[in-house]
């Protein structure tokens, strides 16, 4: 699935993944919102560099902070979970 800018100034993504790598790296978290019963659509703010930074990762080159990593995944699962009301 290709993640494509939602508007010039959003970018968005339905992949826990992107959105986890993105927020570590301080991307602004503006919104989400539902896509489906079961999705949920993360919107960051867009920047120049936004998808070098996203196709970096799918390439498996970028890095992070293991640690923020696993917290920042950990925190927007659960987000996830409590908008879709799939709690566990």
């Amino acid at each position: 699935m290709k993640n494509l800018p939602e508007a010039a100034s959003l970018y968005r993504t339905s992949d826990l993944g992107i959105a986890t790598f993105l927020f570590v790296l301080d991307f602004k978290l503006i919104k989400t919102s539902l896509s489906g019963p079961n999705r949920l659509d993360f919107f960051f703010e867009s920047t120049p560099d936004i998808e070098g930074r996203v196709e970096s990762f799918l390439n498996g080159q970028a890095q992070a902070p293991a640690r923020r990593l696993f917290e920042a995944y950990r925190s927007l699962r659960a987000l996830a979970f409590q908008k879709t009301g799939n709690l566990r």
